[in-house]
């Protein structure tokens, strides 16, 4: 796991040492055994190391092949590197490390980029053909590892993290297209960031840069429903769930280093724990966040959990200072708005497991994969869909319960579509309601598209379209989170969940195998789940919840900020003129619940707005 970063300067400029260096020690935090370059005229690449495998000099990079003619800087872990020895070796290929970048190079001296479907893991990588004077920038199948580019007239560069191509030369300017997007979904999706000019490559796809810096193919190589399509059928799908997931966890505890687990006492990081005790991993830790007198603190079913299985266990609590402190840096790590707003404890929990390890097993994508939001149980039956309309007709005084309110507001902010592109969302198009707010351009069309490539795939179930979506857009947002956060530490994280076998072999599995049955993620309870004791599986979904409401009203580190919300800079966009902020505040100070996904997004943007550009 790396930072990687590189440019070409479009008018012959000679690239410098200086400005390489400037682009690594920006991203330092995802580096810091190593620090490599390799610039000739106008082209530079530079390369930061955590050392996970080889942690030898051998390891380093940029990799350069014994002829010079090709030079990799890649980010990443490739689990099946090993896989390929022979083969390679039969071809004539010597090693000089025990690393899969050396691997991963002779991959693609001999095959090309076609080699990159029989990948297993998770990669960012630039590789440079020095003889064609050509660029390739590929990212994994599903965003695990982040890339992002910058051209104008002058230089075309890239980098890990956006702070990296700002240190080339590019301008550091707010994207005001895309505010409406990231007000109303918490995220931009697609190519778009929040700074102008800056895009990241989509997950599954590979870009060709000419020596002028400029982009001449754009291409995907990965299509989750064209994978899915040509999956030859599985016989007994609990039974090659537990197997193929098994699986996935030896891959992942491949490492030179100490390996440790996430834990919040939920079935997904449950399961990672168990298989890998079951399987006869030793010198295991489990690492959990803590929120004590808090009704969603699951510390202690999770310490349960891992002194059954004879796991060592940390848990540790963040609030006031230390975490205002750890949100102000994941803000600043993350480059764009904070979406998910566990960032600060998953940046503090992953700086205190480096005391010990320096990679760490995660539950991420269990739920998007397997369905296991209540909130896709909307779609799940037509029946159930149709039935639920008539809340959109309800006096708010009827409904007794916040999820039935939010449901209804859900239910009136658009046609099907639209909503199923808004089930994520903490606010609705219906909370604007006299206001007189236009949002603007939402950004609909790459959602739209991805929507009809799950339709196409799923003619006929709602239910597993939304899934499908969720794992190009909302999933997506949950693994830039985990990768700037446990970063941010000089963490590695791996996501079991994530396998491209089990992610590819579950969505070309029947729809019965998603009948949610009044629970979720059928798949994984009838699997790897029969294995764990109730008190795990029959315990109330809770997922990493904050009390931000709290945080925001009684720790003076986030009131003061909370307090003085309506003064950043960043609400004199168009976007905000007509919204009261000071009466959204005063009715969320009276416990109004509706205005509680508003004050958030005030919150985080105005946060950001500061770190980044006051």
């Amino acid at each position: 796991m790396c930072g990687i970063a590189g440019l070409i300067y479009k008018q012959g400029k000679q690239v410098s040492l200086e400005t390489l260096e400037r682009m690594g020690d920006s991203i330092a935090h995802r580096g810091p055994n190593a620090s490599g370059t390799f610039f000739e005229n106008h082209v530079g690449f530079v390369h930061r190391r955590l050392s996970i495998l080889d942690l030898s000099e051998a390891g380093n990079q940029p990799y350069q092949s014994e002829c010079k003619r090709y030079v990799l800087v890649f980010n990443g872990e490739i689990f099946n590197f090993k896989e390929f020895y022979p083969e390679l070796k039969n071809k004539g290929y010597v090693f000089h490390s025990t690393s899969d970048t050396e691997v991963l190079l002779y991959l693609l001296m001999e095959y090309g980029l076609q080699v990159l479907e029989r990948l297993n893991g998770f990669f960012a990588f630039s590789f440079w053909d020095r003889e064609k004077q050509e660029l390739t920038l590929v990212r994994d199948r599903f965003g695990v590892k982040p890339l992002f580019v910058y051209s104008d007239s002058e230089l075309f560069t890239f980098g890990s993290e956006p702070k990296a191509i700002f240190q080339a030369g590019a301008k550091k300017e707010m994207n005001d297209q895309a505010l409406p997007e990231l007000f109303y979904y918490r995220y931009v999706s697609g190519e778009r960031t929040m700074f102008k000019g800056v895009k990241r490559i989509l997950p599954g796809y590979q870009i060709k840069v000419n020596a002028e810096g400029e982009v001449i193919e754009e291409k995907r190589w990965f299509s989750l429903k064209d994978e899915a399509q040509k999956h030859a059928a599985i016989s007994n799908p609990y039974d090659w769930y537990e197997e193929t997931f098994d699986k996935s966890i030896a891959y992942r505890m491949i490492s030179d280093v100490p390996v440790g687990t996430l834990l919040s006492g939920g079935l997904d990081s449950s399961s990672v724990l168990y298989s890998q005790v079951n399987q006869g991993y030793k010198g295991l830790s489990a690492w959990n966040i803590s929120f004590q007198n808090y009704q969603h603190d699951e510390s202690t079913v999770a310490s349960q959990f891992a002194k059954s299985l004879d796991v060592d266990f940390y848990t540790k609590e963040f609030k006031g200072e230390e975490l205002m402190g750890l949100v102000l840096e994941s803000i600043k790590n993350h480059d764009e708005p904070l979406m998910h707003l566990q960032d600060g404890h998953i940046l503090g929990i992953s700086r205190f497991a480096k005391e010990k390890v320096s990679v760490l097993l995660s539950g991420e994508g269990a739920d998007e994969i397997l369905g296991g939001y209540v909130r896709y149980k909307v779609h799940d039956k037509a029946w159930r869909y149709q039935l639920l309309q008539a809340l959109q007709y309800v006096p708010d005084r009827f409904l007794n319960t916040d999820r039935l309110k939010k449901m209804k507001r859900y239910l009136k902010s658009g046609n099907e579509d639209f909503q199923m592109m808004s089930n994520s969302n903490e606010i609705f198009l219906s909370d604007f309601d006299g206001m007189g707010v236009q949002l603007g351009d939402l950004n609909v069309e790459f959602r739209q598209r991805i929507l009809e490539e799950a339709k196409s795939l799923y003619p006929s179930n709602r239910f597993r379209q939304l899934l499908y979506l969720e794992q190009h857009t909302h999933l997506y947002t949950l693994n830039d989170r985990n990768d700037r956060t446990t970063m941010g530490a000089s963490i590695e994280c791996r996501d079991p969940f994530l396998d491209p076998n089990l992610v590819i072999g579950t969505a070309s599995l029947e729809d019965k195998y998603f009948d949610s049955e009044g629970k979720g993620k059928k798949l994984l309870f009838n699997s790897i789940g029969k294995h764990l004791p109730d008190y795990i599986t029959k315990h109330p979904k809770i997922g990493l919840s904050v009390p931000w409401n709290e945080y925001f009203l009684k720790q003076e580190e986030f009131k003061s900020h909370f307090d003085q919300l309506e003064k950043s800079p960043i609400f004199e966009a168009p976007i905000f003129q007509k919204m009261n902020i000071k009466k959204i505040k005063a009715d969320f100070v009276q416990d109004n619940t509706q205005n509680y996904g508003l004050i958030r997004q005030f919150f985080f943007l105005s946060l950001w707005h500061k770190v980044h550009f006051e």
